[in-house]
C-alpha cells in the first residue's frame, strides 16, 4: 500500500510543471503564455507538427491543445500525442468554441482529459490545469516505484507487459506492423566457458548506446530482466528492426576496438528480432524473439564477444 502523504505535491514543485500551448493563432498562444506563466514553466508551439516535436524531445506535464489547426487538427494531434509512451500521463485540454456533444465525445474518443471552451476564462482554466497536474505527477511518482527499474533508471518488466499489450492491440486494429528487439549482455571471467550476470553499471552501457540509435519518441527501451533489454518497435517491419540491430552492433563493436586499456570484463552481447507479421497459430513476439536469439548465440549470428568495459 502506497502511503497516500508521500504523494502529496509542495507548491514548489507545482510550479516547476511544464505547461504546452498549442494554437495556430499566435495572438491566443501569446495571451495564454503570459496568464499561465506566473503559475507554470509554459511554452507554446503554433502547429500540430510543433507540439509533436515538442512532446518527444521534452515530454510537458499537461498541454493545452486548440481543436481547429490546419493540417494536423487537435484530434489527430492528441492521437499521435498520445501515442508517444513519455505522453500517455500527460492531460490534454482541448480549447474549442465548438460546444457540441458531438464535438465533445469526439476529444474524448481521441484522448483527451478535458475541453475548456472559448473565450477561455483564465481564473478557471488555472484551476483546472492546477487539478490536471496534480493528478499527473502524482501518477508519475506512482509510475517511478512501479514500473522503473531503479538500477538503470529503464522501464522494466512490469511495464514492458502493459505496454506489449497495449501495442499488440493497436497493431492488430490498425492493421500496422510492429517489431520487437532483444539484447542480452552476459559477463564471464576470463578463460570460463559459463556466462555469469552483468553487472548493472553495464547494463546502463549498453543502454545508453542503444538509445542513441533509436530516432523515434514512439521506440521504448526496457529493462526486460536481469541480462535482457527489449524495444518495442510500433509501425516498425521487420528489415527496420534488422537494420536498428545491424547499427547498434556496429556501434558496440566500434567502442570495443575504440578502447585500449589492458583491464577488462569480458561481455557478450546477443541480439535477436521478430515481427508481428511473421506470427504464426499459438506463438507470440516475445516467444519469437526469445527463439530468434537463441539461434544466433549458438550460430554467433549477431552477437558481439568479449566486448570491453574501462
Amino acid at each position: 500500500m502506497i502511503d497516500s502523504d508521500s504523494l502529496s505535491l509542495p507548491d514548489t514543485e507545482m510550479l516547476s510543471a511544464v505547461v504546452l500551448v498549442v494554437d495556430d493563432e499566435p495572438s491566443t498562444a501569446e495571451f495564454l503564455v503570459q496568464a499561465l506563466t506566473p503559475y507554470y514553466r509554459t511554452f507554446s508551439a503554433q502547429s500540430g507538427e510543433d507540439a509533436i516535436g515538442f512532446c518527444a524531445a521534452h515530454a510537458p506535464d499537461l498541454v493545452i491543445l486548440d481543436l481547429h489547426m490546419p493540417v494536423l487538427d487537435g484530434l489527430l494531434t492528441c492521437k499521435m500525442l498520445k501515442a508517444i509512451p513519455s505522453m500517455l500521463n500527460c492531460p490534454i485540454v482541448f480549447s474549442t468554441d465548438d460546444t457540441s456533444t458531438e464535438q465533445e465525445i469526439k476529444c474524448w474518443d481521441a484522448g483527451g482529459t478535458d475541453f475548456v471552451c472559448k473565450p477561455i476564462v483564465i481564473q478557471t482554466l488555472v484551476k483546472r490545469i492546477r487539478s490536471h497536474i496534480q493528478i499527473k505527477m502524482q501518477q508519475d511518482l506512482i509510475e517511478n516505484m512501479v514500473f522503473i527499474d531503479p538500477q538503470t533508471g529503464l522501464y522494466n518488466r512490469r511495464y514492458f507487459n502493459d505496454c506489449y499489450e497495449r501495442q499488440i492491440s493497436l497493431a492488430k486494429r490498425n492493421d500496422a506492423p510492429l517489431s520487437l528487439l532483444m539484447f542480452e549482455v552476459k559477463s564471464g571471467e576470463l578463460f570460463e566457458t559459463q556466462t555469469s550476470p552483468v553487472a548493472a553499471r553495464h547494463i546502463k552501457i549498453v543502454a545508453e548506446l542503444i538509445l542513441k540509435e533509436l530516432s523515434r519518441p514512439t521506440d521504448t527501451l526496457i529493462r526486460f530482466s536481469e541480462t535482457e533489454l527489449a524495444v518495442l518497435l510500433p509501425d516498425t517491419y521487420i528489415f527496420g528492426a534488422k537494420h536498428i540491430t545491424q547499427k547498434v552492433m556496429t556501434a558496440m563493436s566500434e567502442l570495443q576496438n575504440a578502447s585500449d586499456d589492458s583491464i577488462f570484463e569480458q561481455i557478450d552481447i546477443s541480439a535477436g528480432m521478430a515481427s508481428l507479421e511473421a506470427l504464426q497459430k499459438n506463438t507470440n513476439l516475445i516467444e519469437l524473439v526469445e527463439k530468434n536469439l537463441l539461434q544466433n548465440k549458438l550460430s554467433r549470428n549477431g552477437k558481439v564477444t568479449r566486448y570491453q568495459f574501462n
